[in-house]
């Protein structure tokens, strides 16, 4: 299997040289190129098309958002991984809305960051736990109507980052089975989209015990 190729966009030289060297532990990733501000990010992700694109937000010239944006318009299928330091809610919903596969921040340990890189490339969210304490504060509230014992299973395995068919395959039920089951947990919750509610997932179970 080819390695995955990532694509990093960050300005600061000391963070591209040690995302170099941690790509270069690893033989299953590859770092594709390097951009050091977002109008490269966004011309050299339409021109590779890699696999991941690990994108800081406070990029010069064209900043996060806006790179992602212009992804978008081009209907790019590129999948962004967000690593920035903005912990903000605002920048989180932000990028999430603009279609950013997973969301960490700059001080990650190497290992979670590892970790999010192959989950997005195969096809899932990653929201770190430090980003939900900030997405979602209300999260294990006790929701208006409980969820049920199914709908808690989804929650739990959504926060996993497992889409709606690998769901569907984990427990047995049809894809659309599962998509309703997440549309009960959204409108329970009051939660608006598959992100916020991996979010929630997540900082509901950094808060159980055990």
């Amino acid at each position: 299997m080819p390695p995955i190729q990532v694509l990093i966009a960050e300005d600061h030289a000391l963070l591209v040289d040690a995302l170099q060297l941690l790509l270069g532990t690893q033989p299953d990733l590859h770092c594709a190129g390097i951009a050091r501000n977002g109008e490269q990010a966004r011309d050299l992700a339409l021109a590779l098309q890699p696999d991941v694109l690990l994108l800081d937000l406070g990029l010069p010239l064209l900043d996060g958002l806006g790179v992602m944006e212009s992804l978008r318009r081009a209907k790019s299928g590129v999948r962004v991984l967000v690593v920035t330091a903005r912990m903000d809610a605002q920048s989180i919903r932000a990028a999430l809305a603009l279609g950013a596969a997973g969301y960490l921040p700059k001080n990650e340990d190497s290992d979670e960051l590892l970790l999010a890189i192959r989950r997005v490339a195969g096809g899932r969210r990653y929201i770190s736990g430090a980003i939900a304490q900030v997405f979602v504060p209300e999260a294990g509230r006790t929701p208006e109507m409980p969820l049920t014992a199914s709908e808690t299973t989804i929650l739990q395995l959504v926060g996993q980052g497992l889409t709606s068919k690998e769901i569907g395959q984990r427990l047995d039920i049809s894809e659309a089975t599962a998509r309703k089951h997440r549309e009960n947990i959204r409108r329970k919750l009051g939660i608006h989209n598959s992100a916020e509610m991996a979010a929630y997932a997540v900082r509901a179970q950094a808060r159980s015990p055990g």
